[in-house]
C-alpha cells in the first residue's frame, strides 16, 4: 500500500489521542450528542463537495448500505450516550480493542475473509487489554445497562466498518454516505433525548470542530486501510494516551508500565500488518 493511503490514519490517530488534551484546557470540547450530530453533519458536506472531483454515480441501495455502515461505525465508540449508559472509561477502550474481532467475523460473513483469520485477531484484543489493565484504573462493572452497551461497542463498530469496506458502494460515495448515517443516528438521538428533557440542546463550536475532523479523518482512513488495520486506532490510541500522560507528570517507568505499554505496542503492530483477509485488501477498492 502507497505511503500516502496511510496520511488520514495517522492523522486519525494523532488527532485523538490530542483529545484529551484540549478538553483538559477546554472541558466544553467534550464530546455531546449535539456536537457529534452537528460534527458528523459538516463533516458529510465537505465529503460532499470532494466527490465533484469524481465520478459521483451511485445506486440508491448502496447509499443506504453506507449510510447504515456509517451509523454503525460512529455509534460504537458513543453507545454509552445513546443507550444514556453511564459508562467507565477504561471499560469502553477495553471493550473497543476487541472491534478487529468483531470486524474480521463480518467480514467472513459477507463472504471475504474467513474464520480463522478473525480468531487470529483475538490474540491482540486480548493482549491490548492485560496491557490495559496494568496502565489505566481497574474498570468498574456490574450494571446491566453499562454492560450490554459495552458488548455493543465494538459489535457495532467492527461489522460497521466490514460493510462500509465490503457494501459500501462506489468509492467516491462512501465516505458521505456513511458521515450522513453517522449525522442521522446522532440527530435522531438528540431529538428524542432533547423531547424527553424538553430542553434544548446545547453546542460547542470547538467540540463540533473537534467531532467533525476526527468523523472525517476516521471514515477516509477506513476506506483507505482497510477495517482490520483501521480497527489498530482503538490500541494505538490508548498507547499514544498513556505515552502522552507520562511525558506530561514526568512520571518514572515501572515494570507494570513498561510490559503494559510493551503489550499495546505488539497489538498494534500486528493489527498493522499486511493481512490476506483484510476487508479493504481482499476487495480491491484502493489501488495498491
Amino acid at each position: 500500500m502507497r505511503g500516502t493511503h496511510w496520511g488520514a490514519f495517522a492523522l486519525l490517530v494523532v488527532a485523538g489521542a490530542s483529545r484529551w488534551i484540549v478538553t483538559e484546557a477546554h472541558p466544553e470540547a467534550e464530546p455531546t450528542l449535539s456536537s457529534l450530530a452537528v460534527g458528523c453533519g459538516w463533516a458529510a458536506l465537505v465529503s460532499l463537495m470532494l466527490l465533484r472531483r469524481g465520478p459521483s454515480k451511485v445506486s440508491l441501495r448502496s447509499s443506504w448500505v453506507g449510510v447504515l455502515s456509517g451509523a454503525m461505525i460512529f455509534a460504537g465508540p458513543a453507545v454509552g450516550a445513546l443507550l444514556r449508559a453511564q459508562l467507565d472509561g477504561s471499560a469502553l477502550t477495553m471493550a473497543l480493542a476487541l472491534t478487529p474481532v468483531a470486524a474480521g467475523i463480518a467480514a467472513a460473513a459477507l463472504g471475504v475473509g474467513n474464520l480463522d483469520g478473525a480468531a487470529g485477531r483475538i490474540w491482540p484484543g486480548l493482549a491490548a487489554i492485560g496491557g490495559l489493565l496494568l496502565v489505566v484504573v481497574e474498570p468498574n462493572l456490574g450494571n446491566a445497562r453499562a454492560d450490554v452497551a459495552l458488548l455493543l461497542a465494538p459489535v457495532m463498530t467492527g461489522v460497521g466498518a466490514a460493510v462500509f469496506c465490503v457494501r459500501g458502494g462506489a468509492t467516491t460515495w462512501r465516505a458521505t454516505s456513511a458521515l450522513l448515517g453517522g449525522t442521522l443516528v446522532f440527530g435522531v438521538a438528540l431529538t428524542v433525548e432533547s423531547l424527553a428533557a424538553g430542553t434544548r440542546p446545547t453546542v460547542s463550536l470547538l467540540a463540533i470542530a473537534c467531532d467533525g475532523l476526527l468523523a472525517l479523518l476516521s471514515v477516509y482512513a477506513l476506506q483507505r486501510v482497510g477495517a482490520t488495520r483501521w480497527s489498530a486506532q482503538f490500541t494505538l490510541l490508548p498507547l499514544l494516551i498513556v505515552l502522552e500522560g507520562l511525558a506530561l507528570a514526568h512520571q518514572p517507568l515501572t515494570l507494570r508500565w513498561v510490559v503494559g505499554i510493551a503489550l499495546l505496542l505488539l497489538a498494534s503492530a500486528y493489527l498493522l500488518l499486511p493481512s490476506s483477509d483484510d476487508v479493504e485488501g481482499v476487495r480491491g477498492v484502493v489501488p495498491r
